[in-house]
C-alpha cells in the first residue's frame, strides 16, 4: 500500500463522515417539537373521541336501567305468578279437594 492510497482512503472516508454529519444534522431539524405537534394532536383527538364513546356507552347503560322500573307490570307478572314456585303451583291451590 503506497501513500496516495491511503490519502485516497482517508479522503473518501472523510467525505462520508461529512455526509453522515451533514444528514444527521437535517434529521435533527426535523425532529423539532413543532414537527411532533400534529402526531400529538391526533392522539389527543383519539382519545377525546373514545372517552366520549365510553361515556355515552356508560350514560345509556344506566338510561336503560332506571327504566326497568319495580312496578313495571312485567315484573308484576313475573313477581305474583312465577314467584311462589311456578304457574303449576298456583293453579293446583285453587282447585278444590
Amino acid at each position: 500500500m503506497n501513500c496516495s492510497e491511503a490519502r485516497r482512503l482517508q479522503a473518501l472516508l472523510g467525505a462520508v463522515l461529512r455526509e453522515l454529519r451533514r444528514g444527521a444534522n437535517a434529521s435533527a431539524a426535523a425532529a423539532e417539537p413543532g414537527a411532533g405537534g400534529d402526531a400529538s394532536l391526533y392522539i389527543l383527538l383519539i382519545m377525546i373521541f373514545y372517552g366520549c364513546l365510553a361515556g355515552g356507552l356508560i350514560l345509556a347503560y344506566t338510561r336503560s336501567r332506571k327504566l326497568e322500573s319495580k312496578h313495571d307490570p312485567y315484573h308484576l307478572y313475573i313477581e305474583r305468578d312465577w314467584g311462589r314456585g311456578g304457574p303449576g303451583q298456583a293453579a293446583e291451590e285453587q282447585r278444590p279437594l
